[in-house]
């Protein structure tokens, strides 16, 4: 390949066992694709770190990278990534790994999870019944949920409404109120172990920075930060507070953030960023893009391998999403 002036990022979330996972509802790329992933992306592309990114905007290097670079993201702090970090370090690879800090603060899982896991162990209808019942005795209106979930059939189509329900719908602190009841009347019943099934310890964060990664910021709860429209105290609990809780906590320096969810209806544009403050110095979102010169700093895109993709459909998502900047 030529030269190129930019490169690409792709956003992991699970990494799931190949067989005998204790989970097998919950989708993700396997080990072995993963594996097979790296193989391909350590052939066709130039690894880099998030030093290297950092390097390539700030001091304005001119030469670019030898091949398109390629920079390696993981979202939500989960279990799994204590052993993609493994694989990564085997492979002399510096991930960046970005973990909400409730995880630490309250030893609680992040939102998203809630969700995944107790859908995964006990199924969608009761996951459905569990909410209308907590909305019920919180005396809160059922009928505008209620038709959401009754005009779908399809089981997935469903799952798309509940987190519709819990991104959007909801306001963020009722959100989270209720998703932590369902949390602990299901899945912590049955799994008083639940938060190391589901997230990275703070041993495990501290082996993955001896292996030489990167750790930085998804929020504290994992929100949406541009759809919740959060207040000064909701904006300094999830955005402000984890970059102080993760550089107390490990001894680092913290100034890059991952938006959860990632779309342009959950981030915020540059100058909003920077008009709330300063703190950090690059962002992630999960636009489809090829991140050249021009790309601004706080606005970063990232590709998501879908959880049946191998290396070759990733390579020919990767190469068209090259082309059309090329275009």
């Amino acid at each position: 390949m030529r030269n190129l002036s930019g490169f690409l990022s792709v956003c992991y979330h699970y990494i799931r066992e190949d067989k005998q996972d204790v989970f097998p509802r919950i989708l993700g790329t396997t080990k072995k694709d993963f594996e097979e992933h790296l193989r391909m992306m350590k052939r066709d592309f130039s690894i880099i770190n998030l030093a290297e990114v950092k390097d390539f905007f700030l001091n304005k290097k001119d030469q670019g990278f030898k091949d398109p670079g390629m920079l390696i993201t993981f979202d939500d702090g989960l279990s799994d990534h204590y052993h993609a970090a493994k694989i990564l370090s085997d492979n002399d690879i510096q991930g960046v790994f970005f973990i909400p800090t409730c995880i630490f603060e309250e030893k609680l899982p992040a939102n998203p999870m809630i969700i995944h896991y107790t859908i995964a162990e006990f199924g969608v209808k009761k996951f459905i019944d569990e909410f209308i019942s907590i909305l019920e005795k919180r005396g809160l209106q059922i009928n505008e949920y209620e038709k959401i979930f009754s005009g779908k059939k399809d089981v997935w189509n469903k799952i798309d409404g509940i987190k519709e329900i819990f991104k959007y719908k909801l306001e963020m602190r009722l959100s989270r109120e209720i998703l932590i009841e369902i949390y602990n009347n299901m899945f912590l019943e049955k799994y008083p172990d639940a938060m190391s099934k589901i997230h990275l310890t703070e041993n495990q964060v501290k082996d993955m920075l001896e292996m030489g990664h990167t750790v930085g910021t998804h929020t504290h709860t994992h929100v949406s930060v541009k759809s919740s429209n959060l207040s000064k105290d909701d904006f300094f609990e999830e955005i402000i507070k984890p970059k102080t809780i993760l550089e107390q906590k490990f001894q680092i320096n913290v100034d890059s953030l991952s938006y959860p969810f990632g779309s342009i209806r959950d981030c915020l544009m540059t100058k909003q960023l920077i008009d709330k403050t300063n703190l950090y110095k690059i962002a992630f979102t999960v636009e489809e893009i090829f991140n050249s010169k021009n790309t601004n700093l706080l606005e970063i895109g990232r590709y998501q391998p879908s959880s049946n993709e191998n290396s070759l459909m990733l390579k020919e998502k990767l190469e068209c999403i090259i082309t059309k900047n090329r275009l």
